[in-house]
């Protein structure tokens, strides 16, 4: 092990955390499968098997890192005028090489965890004009990781500097401070952007303001991750520059962001119906469009996504579940008022074939359309 900073309590925290996380994650997956089942998979389903993958990345290239150091401890000891054998030269080079790997996990979890955020509001918002400003955002999102990877990429140039030990290839090339100055500007602006998407929803529900503001607490996760970053860079960049500093507040930025984006999908955990033996998954499928024939399915029980008032009273989120039951975040009395939506729903029904078994699609399936002009959401 090469000369360096230690702290054994590093490792039980950083494991400690990647264990929460990825039960957090499997406990999403496993919400998901119960309420929409396999083929009702959506985008931000397919983002967190993407967060689970670079987050274990992150775990194991941080874990090897705390043993080996990089070259911005050797720098350090270099600057006191102190040699470092051959052995420790070759793990510091390994570790720094790692480091650089970590760059590129870490940055890739942050924009996944986006990802799945932006799929969510997605589907919040179909059918109305909120969804252009997620697209707005989803590309503005994108274009941003794209930043973030050149810089990783090109910030320290030639390449083999970023593992370079003897001689110092300077701070630019071990503590790379222009990585955290880039990743943390685009991380908290699109953070921001994200985090405005359900406020205009938000602000004409009519329901009391206890219920609005948890219901705030669930869709503004982006604040949370926000002040994670922006602490993450302050600290970092206040203590004494070592790679156990860096990937220490980066570990915890990390699991910030996995609880809080994962906190809306996970709200079926604490309904008793979830737990109810016997209950299957989302049996009928609600599909929006501009009109018949072209549609875009939705699932997923528990969201906010544009509902209609077709005279059942059904409020801003809910879902038809098998057997006519529905599940919202939103009660079937808080509808929001003043909305506008001129969309054509196709909703198909399942039904029983007289053998317990339901079927869908348009052999022997009741489909009404529903026209939504006037009418308030």
């Amino acid at each position: 092990m090469p000369i360096g900073e230690h702290k054994p309590s590093f490792l039980h925290e950083s494991w400690s955390l990647f264990a929460i996380g990825t039960i957090i994650l499997f406990a999403r997956f496993g919400v998901r499968i119960k309420t929409v089942g396999w083929r009702g998979m959506q985008g931000d389903d397919y983002f967190s098997v993407g967060v689970l993958i670079f987050y274990a990345m992150d775990a194991f290239t941080v874990h090897y890192i705390y043993f080996l150091g990089t070259n911005v401890e050797a720098s350090a000891i270099l600057a006191t005028g102190a040699t470092i054998s051959e052995k420790n030269l070759e793990e510091y080079i390994r570790g720094s090489k790692l480091q650089l790997a970590a760059w590129y996990s870490y940055t890739a979890l942050i924009w996944t965890l986006k990802g799945t955020m932006l799929c969510f509001f997605s589907r919040m918002t179909i059918g109305t004009w909120h969804n252009l400003f997620v697209k707005g955002v989803s590309i503005a999102s994108g274009l941003s990781f794209i930043a973030v990877f050149l810089t990783i990429t090109f910030g320290c140039f030639p390449t083999h500097k970023n593992w370079q030990v003897e001689p110092d290839p300077g701070l630019k090339c071990t503590f790379k401070l222009q990585n955290f100055l880039v990743t943390t500007i685009l991380n908290v602006l699109t953070d921001a952007a994200i985090l405005a998407i359900p406020m205009p929803l938000l602000w004409k529900l009519q329901v009391p303001m206890k219920k609005k503001l948890v219901i705030a607490l669930l869709l503004s996760s982006g604040l949370f991750v926000i002040s994670a970053a922006i602490i993450r860079i302050v600290l970092t960049l206040s203590a004494n520059p070592s790679a156990l500093t860096i990937n220490g507040w980066g570990v915890r930025e990390t699991i910030v962001g996995i609880i809080t984006v994962n906190i809306p999908i996970l709200r079926p955990l604490f309904t008793r119906a979830f737990w109810t033996w016997g209950r299957s998954p989302i049996s009928s499928s609600l599909r929006t469009g501009t009109g018949v024939g072209k549609s875009t399915d939705i699932s997923g029980p528990y969201e906010l996504t544009p509902s209609i008032n077709d005279g059942s009273n059904r409020a801003l989120g809910s879902k038809p579940r098998e057997h006519g039951s529905q599940e919202s975040i939103i009660g079937k009395d808080d509808l929001m008022n003043g909305v506008m939506v001129h969309t054509t729903y196709d909703i198909s029904h399942e039904q029983d074939d007289g053998n317990d078994n339901w079927h869908g699609g348009r052999r022997g399936a009741t489909k009404a359309v529903v026209h939504a002009g006037p009418n308030n959401v």
